[in-house]
């Protein structure tokens, strides 16, 4: 349990409830081309180019939906890293089970640190997903922490632009619906946790990410690493770009600080279904 100095803001104190070996509920998802169109939609995301296929980023919204349906709260969590394991292609509106646990947990400057381990199977049992999540529950406590003066080095240096992210009010609340966080949509709710404004999902870049892999070459097999470095608020402009070798992607904002980096550490583009 907490104690009076770890506590955790708000209604997150219920994760105490939650240690690690905790299995979520298990549910049944799928990304049918209604679903898929409605985040591209609001990404500005042309999304032909996934054809019959569904994007497995999209899945990652199963997680928040999947906390819920446990009886945790979704409202002020903040998602540091999602890391995407995919094994052959999914069919739009092609069913998934998704089977849920709780990792390691650890206590952090700013909060702990929640770690979950989602499997996404098909019908016949085969993992076509793996992914690992990992949240901030911040502290009740903001911890004054000293500020950095170290100037870092250009984000984008020797990267092409792979793409373009305008975030609006309109956008963000609408990509955040299903996950149903107050941080991605009420000002005053945001603003009582240290945002100036409503943050947008860590997700919206993710999904903008996998959109540019995509656009390179379909993945049949691929491991996506991304990190989530600093708060992207919802009227940001963000830049996408990828290294040369397409391997190394950064998005970064209109002060020119990167918001998210993410590494493809494997991509198979044969299908090696026998």
């Amino acid at each position: 349990m907490n104690d009076q100095e770890n506590a955790l803001i708000g209604e997150l104190n219920a994760y105490d409830r939650a240690p690690e070996g905790t299995r979520w509920p298990t549910m049944l998802t799928r990304v049918d081309r209604e679903r898929q169109h409605w985040y591209h939609r609001n990404l500005d995301v042309g999304g032909a180019f996934f054809g019959a296929l569904a994007d497995v980023s999209i899945f990652a919204q199963d997680v928040s939906r999947t906390i819920a349906k446990a009886g945790l709260p979704n409202d002020g969590r903040i998602l540091l890293s999602q890391r995407i394991f995919q094994t052959g292609y999914v069919r739009l509106g092609e069913e998934l089970s998704v089977e849920a646990e709780v990792g390691p947990d650890s206590d952090g400057p700013r909060g702990r640190y929640l770690t979950c381990n989602i499997g996404f199977r098909r019908t016949n049992r085969a993992v076509a997903l793996h992914m690992v999540t990992q949240y901030l529950l911040p502290f009740a406590k903001a911890p004054d922490l000293p500020r950095t003066t170290t100037i870092p080095p250009d984000p984008a240096q020797g990267m092409e632009v792979v793409g373009r992210l305008e975030l609006t009010p309109v956008n963000v609340t609408e990509f955040a619906q299903e996950a149903g966080n107050l941080i991605h949509s009420d000002p005053e709710y945001a603003h009582a946790r240290g945002f100036r404004a409503p943050i947008a999902q860590g997700l919206m870049q993710l999904t903008a990410i996998h959109s540019a892999v995509v656009k390179q070459a379909m993945p049949w097999e691929m491991d996506l690493q991304t990190r989530f470095v600093r708060p992207v608020f919802w009227d940001s402009e963000l830049v996408l770009y990828a290294d040369p070798g397409r391997r190394l992607y950064r998005c970064v904002d209109q002060h020119g600080k990167m918001t998210a980096e993410a590494t493809l550490n494997h991509l198979t583009i044969v299908d090696m279904e026998p």
